[in-house]
């Protein structure tokens, strides 16, 4: 590392993102996982609004998983990698606030049906609840046990070795029978950072036509009692306000 990397190792202000208030609530990192973030720069700021596909979920994940990748400062040996999926558009939205020094409002009608705005922070966010679980959490490996699975959440290397495994298919038949397969078997792989092909192929296989329909039955059970925790929303005087449609993540920095 040069003196000029070093200096600007220095100089580059950063903001501490308290991990028990991401959405995970550090349930799901090891007890000395800690995460940074920093201002994106310009270049940051072109990339995302150039490659930015306006209706194209799949180009707002790239760009938004871009700026995260560029702007988190984990200590050693974490990578961007062992983010939990969840956690990426929250951290996205405070590098966004860090960077421009400014609120994320969202819009919202009233009790009285008046239109009002709320931040998007902390304060506001709707957490899941994981209370009722807390007596099955194993605090040695991260993961919540029930009916004898290891149930965790799955990280951004690991739906991103999945995402690049898909985009390889190219057979009409075989991108039709991956459509009707399940991948729950993402919430069961600890703290797994990727997957190679090969594992996803087994894993396809044994979550899918290995395990005996009472045992796929219970897996999906227990997925089905935390996907309250994909979908974000905020919570104003007891009422959840949803934000998926009321972010408009093209023109973010400029608003």
């Amino acid at each position: 590392m040069g003196l000029l990397e070093i200096l600007k190792g220095l100089l580059v202000e950063t903001k501490v993102i308290e991990v028990k208030k991401l959405p995970s609530q550090a349930l799901f990192y090891k007890e000395d996982f800690s995460i940074k973030i920093k201002k994106a720069e310009i270049e940051d700021i072109i990339a995302y609004e150039y490659n930015y596909v306006e209706n194209n979920i799949i180009s707002a994940l790239e760009c938004i998983k871009m700026i995260v990748n560029r702007n988190v400062v984990l200590t050693d040996p974490y990578s961007y990698k062992d983010i939990k999926s969840v956690d990426i558009i929250f951290i996205f939205l405070e590098i966004v606030k860090f960077t421009t020094s400014k609120e994320i409002k969202i819009p919202y009608v009233n009790r009285l049906g008046i239109e009002e705005s709320i931040n998007f922070d902390i304060e506001h966010f709707n957490y899941f609840n994981f209370s009722n679980y807390m007596k099955n959490y194993d605090s040695e490996t991260r993961e919540i046990v029930l009916d004898g699975y290891r149930f965790s959440l799955p990280s951004i290397g690991v739906e991103t070795s999945l995402t690049q495994y898909l985009s390889t298919k190219s057979e009409k038949k075989e991108i039709e029978d991956l459509n009707k397969v399940s991948y729950d078997f993402m919430f069961f792989l600890g703290g797994k950072d990727k997957l190679e092909f090969s594992e996803i192929d087994n894993l396809i296989q044994i979550f899918n036509y290995d395990l005996e329909d009472s045992e796929i039955s219970k897996i999906r059970k227990i997925v089905g009692k935390f996907k309250g925790i994909v979908g974000y929303s905020l919570v104003i005087d007891g009422d959840p306000i949803e934000i998926k449609t009321k972010i408009n993540l093209q023109d973010i920095w400029k608003i």
